[in-house]
């Protein structure tokens, strides 16, 4: 029934709704998951058993310390990437299921990009409701040009990345695809959280809240690092901008938002965003080159706190 209403929705054809790709994006949004199995993470010669079980929707969260003879154990110096094991173990599966990520320890101080997704690296129409259906069911994703050979130049300075979206996290794979495929840096990725039974489809694709609050944890988590902010004018990415920067002055030293064709920021809402980075650097831009160039300056000795 569901499918069959978010059809009507992007007013789909047959063809499309019978396509492979369709398949591919909705199906992650229908799976049920386990109920509240349990947790182990090994990384290096530790394994540790997480207290919590995962919730309803499959997902769980827990903090675990390590100290410095764990890391010794995996060799993992600051800045560098490793890889650690998650095994899944339920009613179902005592033998547990057992999969491979990549974590990523970050120095105390340096400078992350908290970067948005739809429509500032890739390509979606959030304004346009049926348009943002068909990018993110129908068609291959697209990233905008440029964007990526400008992250990556930043990478090569030793900057880290964390990107953040509105989107749902059943379209993590996918995303994740997108980067990988288009040669973005990897970064640590922050989608939203819900279950379908929850909330209708069209009304968790389209009603995009969330973001702030995952970009003020990763600030508070990591507060001695700078950060630089890149999103769109499409929808409220400068006003959430603009309360982060309130809420943490002395951590953004950058806000960059892509001005979209039909969605101009205009000047007086412009003016209010760099009033409150009185002491950063706040610029429009409009492509992957032009964000290079008019941030250059942040990658200067002088903005590395010391």
């Amino acid at each position: 029934m569901l499918i069959k209403m978010l059809g009507g929705v992007m007013q789909a054809t047959p063809e499309e709704m019978a396509c492979e790709l369709f398949e591919q994006r909705v199906t992650p949004f229908m799976a049920n998951c386990e109920s509240r199995p349990r947790i182990s993470v090994r990384f290096g010669d530790r394994q540790l058993d997480l207290d919590k079980k995962t919730k309803r929707n499959g997902r769980f969260e827990q903090w675990f310390l390590l100290d410095s003879a764990d890391l010794q154990t995996v060799e993992c110096n600051s800045g560098a990437t490793t890889e650690f094991e998650i095994t899944v173990r339920g009613a179902e599966s005592q033998r547990g299921a057992t999969d491979r990520a990549l974590v990523t320890l970050l120095p105390r101080q340096g400078i992350s990009v908290v970067s948005d997704i739809d429509d500032t690296i890739k390509q979606s129409a959030v304004g346009n409701r049926r348009e943002l259906l068909h990018n993110t069911f129908l068609r291959k994703f697209k990233s905008f040009p440029q964007m990526a050979e400008t992250y990556q130049h930043w990478a090569s300075l030793g900057t880290s990345f964390h990107y953040v979206s509105a989107s749902p996290w059943q379209l993590f794979g996918p995303l994740d695809q997108l980067r990988e495929d288009d040669g973005f840096p990897p970064g640590t990725l922050h989608l939203r959280n819900f279950r379908l039974r929850d909330q209708l489809l069209k009304k968790v694709i389209l009603h995009r809240k969330g973001k702030r609050f995952a970009i003020q944890k990763l600030i508070r988590n990591l507060s001695a690092r700078q950060y630089i902010l890149i999103g769109d004018s499409g929808e409220k990415d400068p006003e959430i901008y603009r309360k982060i920067c309130r809420k943490h002055p002395g951590n953004i030293i950058g806000l960059f938002i892509r001005e979209l064709p039909g969605h101009p920021v205009g000047p007086e809402r412009w003016k209010k965003i760099c009033d409150d980075l009185p002491g950063g650097v706040c610029e429009l831009f409009t492509d992957g080159k032009d964000l290079q160039e008019k941030a250059a300056c942040l990658f200067e000795p002088r903005w590395i706190r010391s």
